[in-house]
């Protein structure tokens, strides 16, 4: 799906958060699977890249920063003795040489030309922990959500490959290993790896299947994460499941991650064959290199390799950033690709009015998932591409992302192939085209909430629903249950019309809609109602307004606290009023808003009908209190002005701008001459080429933290 503003992108952020948790919730704590791995990995993807390039969505909450989901209700939940972490991803080789650098500014270049790394295969399967205790097998857990997990004790027992006693298998032994291995068996001992399926068996349980007459398991991944969590190890041993180590978290003597591998098959435990030693980044890119292609031949499925600094003393002093240690990455191998035929292009209309090109595909399997759809992004990359229908494309996803064309295949364009162009009209509505951006239109200037011509009605409604669904998102209001599809049944039922129609809905309104019951009912009109009280920002941030996002809705929130009586708060009536009065000359001499946000925001507070909107809300007890952000007197960047660019690694976008607030600082959405740093974290664009040409400061995030803890 393709994303070309902000407002457009915290709805979709807010419909794939929902969606996500509630898959996690259905396959972690209920143990029931409605939609494929797959097809919940691209989802997740998705909401990454959105993420990725809208880091202001990113929240404490998010999916993409937690390791995992809740433990199954079904299992004995185990605490992890130390929290299992996963990794974070690169997908290209100038990667490898970043990170290195991001660890040499918290080690030292010194320490880090010194360093030795160790890389091996990943693979693509289920993690789990194994503990030890005297040698003997005592207890087996599921990652779970890194810190809690759940007992599988007896289903890794029906697994021939884990030892339930550890022996020293004296072949080969040098002396250091036999005492780390001697050491391995007094007191408890811990190992991680990857409970997996090979590829043989997989298709040989799929013939079975088959010859059952029952439904094909999907992937070996989703079937060996399956057969770890029944409940019933007689099942689980008919799975066939095997197992690969990849870690040694006890603490037996050894100094680096390749002895943690050799400890364990020291022990009798196995581990991936084909790891490796690498002096250097170099040397890891030739291991990447070569493995790109080799590991089609090996008889279990990979989705990457990892890459780790292989001293243990250096990898614990990197420590942790979120979700992941900062002393390895798992590298991406190439992205899957497949061929398929462009059948339609058709146009979707988001809430600003923007149009959304999509390829309607011949449905094709690529990543564990079918795809029929793939987005075309705007009419520029429609015709960069030379995108015609009929024609037959290369189709991609980098690793699990939402598929996009790559080229076309030329040579089998068809002679009936059509170029598409942009129509001048939808639904009767002009199409139009700003001058500066990329995007189409609907030019619904003109049009009434209640129109005139069935077109514009259509338009207008399409439009509506995703104001709707961004109002009612958790960045804005966060109303519980009131998500696209339930905004879509109250448009099309004529229940809501406006934000203000929400606030008069009633539970025998409700009924009389598809997909409601009784509690279901309830529960939406409690939501609706809770969200009269949050607070003024997040309601500014809900309404929609144009270019008006999280921090212009912040940077009002400061003006509007100089208007108030000290120790008393303001409430939406009397904002409303304050900034009816305001001056498109006042809007623009406020800090971090130009002229182009300052025109919107005097547009709409002068504008009848969304006046008319705002009094029916007041008029039905919307309060939506001002709470000004909390701004610590004295830290670090007291005086200072930042902006934040790229996405973080241990913060989301909100965290970093809270800290910095509690810490003295000033959070500004552009980088002028005025600003003191900007916090720049991957992917970082415009703002940090801005920057580097005023001389302003950048910081890394490594460099952020180390400031935070001078303070």
């Amino acid at each position: 799906m393709n994303i070309s503003d902000l407002q457009t992108a915290t709805t979709r952020a807010a419909q794939l958060r929902t969606e996500i948790n509630r898959q996690r919730y259905l396959v972690h704590v209920l143990n029931r699977e409605e939609m494929s791995e797959a097809a919940l990995d691209s989802l997740k993807h998705e909401l990454f890249k959105l993420e990725e390039a809208y880091p202001e969505l990113i929240t404490a909450d998010s999916p993409t920063q937690r390791v995992a989901g809740k433990p199954a209700e079904g299992f004995t939940k185990v605490q992890h003795e130390r929290r299992m972490l996963s990794l974070n991803d690169i997908f290209d080789y100038q990667e490898l040489p970043e990170w290195r650098e991001r660890c040499a500014k918290l080690v030292g270049t010194e320490r880090m030309n010194a360093a030795q790394y160790y890389a091996e295969v990943k693979l693509d399967g289920f993690a789990i922990s194994i503990m030890y205790q005297d040698g003997v097998l005592q207890q087996a857990a599921t990652r779970g959500d890194g810190t809690t997990g759940e007992d599988v004790t007896m289903n890794v027992r029906t697994i021939e490959a884990i030892p339930l006693n550890l022996v020293i298998q004296e072949e080969g032994l040098t002396q250091d290993i036999r005492e780390l291995a001697q050491n391995a068996l007094r007191g408890r001992f811990e190992v991680r790896g990857e409970v997996y399926i090979s590829k043989a068996d997989f298709s040989e349980l799929n013939q079975i299947q088959k010859e059952l007459g029952k439904p094909e398991f999907a992937n070996p991944r989703n079937l060996a994460a399956g057969s770890m969590r029944q409940l019933d190890s007689k099942l689980t041993a008919a799975r066939r499941l095997r197992f690969l180590a990849y870690a040694v978290p006890t603490d037996c003597g050894q100094s680096t991650h390749e002895q943690e591998h050799q400890l364990a098959k020291a022990l009798g435990i196995p581990v991936e064959p084909n790891s490796r030693l690498c002096a250097s980044v170099e040397h890891i890119q030739t291991f990447l290199e070569e493995w790109e292609e080799k590991r089609k031949t090996l008889p279990y499925g990979t989705d990457g390799a990892v890459a780790n600094i292989n001293d243990r003393a250096l990898f614990e002093e990197l420590g942790v950033v979120g979700k992941a240690p900062r002393g390895a990455v798992a590298f991406k191998f190439s992205a899957e690709q497949s061929t398929t035929v462009v059948r339609d292009i058709v146009l979707r209309v988001g809430r600003t009015g923007a149009i959304t090109p999509t390829a309607v595909l011949d449905p094709v399997r690529i990543a564990g998932s079918t795809v029929s759809r793939a987005t075309l992004h705007n009419a520029d990359e429609i015709a960069r591409k030379d995108i015609r229908i009929g024609d037959t494309v290369i189709l991609q996803k980098a690793g699990d992302i939402i598929p996009e064309v790559v080229e076309v295949i030329l040579g089998l364009r068809p002679e009936s192939a059509q170029r598409y162009q942009f129509p001048e009209q939808l639904y009767g509505v002009p199409v139009i085209r700003r001058e500066g951006e990329v995007a189409h239109y609907v030019d619904v200037t003109a049009v009434a909430r209640v129109a005139e011509g069935e077109g514009e009605a259509v338009v207008v409604d399409e439009i509506f629903k995703r104001k709707l669904e961004h109002f009612a998102s958790r960045g804005a209001m966060d109303i519980t249950g009131l998500g696209e599809k339930v905004v879509s049944r109250l448009v099309d039922a004529g229940l809501v019309n406006s934000f203000s129609d929400l606030y008069t809905l009633t539970v025998q309104q409700l009924l009389t809609v598809e997909g409601f019951a009784d509690l279901s009912a309830q529960n939406l009109v409690e939501a609706i109602s809770e969200s009269k009280m949050r607070p003024f920002q997040r309601f500014l941030f809900g309404l929609g307004i144009r270019h008006v996002g999280a921090e212009t809705a912040v940077t009002l929130v400061g003006f509007l606290r100089d208007f108030g009586t000290p120790g008393q708060g303001m409430l939406l009536r009397e904002l409303v009023g304050i900034l009816r009065d305001v001056t498109l000359e006042q809007f623009t001499a406020l800090p971090d808003i130009g002229p182009v946000v300052a025109e919107s925001l005097y547009q709409y507070f002068n504008n009848e009908h969304e006046q008319d909107v705002l009094d029916q809300l007041i008029n039905l007890g919307v309060v939506v209190p001002l709470q000004v952000p909390e701004q610590g007197g004295e830290g670090v960047f007291t005086g200072k002005t930042v902006v934040l660019t790229g996405t973080l690694e241990g913060y989301s976008r909100e965290e970093a701008a809270e800290i910095i607030r509690s810490n003295g600082g000033k959070i500004s959405s552009s980088v002028s001459s005025e600003t003191s740093y900007v916090l720049a974290g991957d992917k970082a664009g415009s703002k940090l080429q801005k920057a580097e040409q005023l001389g302003v400061a950048v910081l890394s995030e490594d460099q952020f933290n180390a400031m935070l803890a001078k303070n």
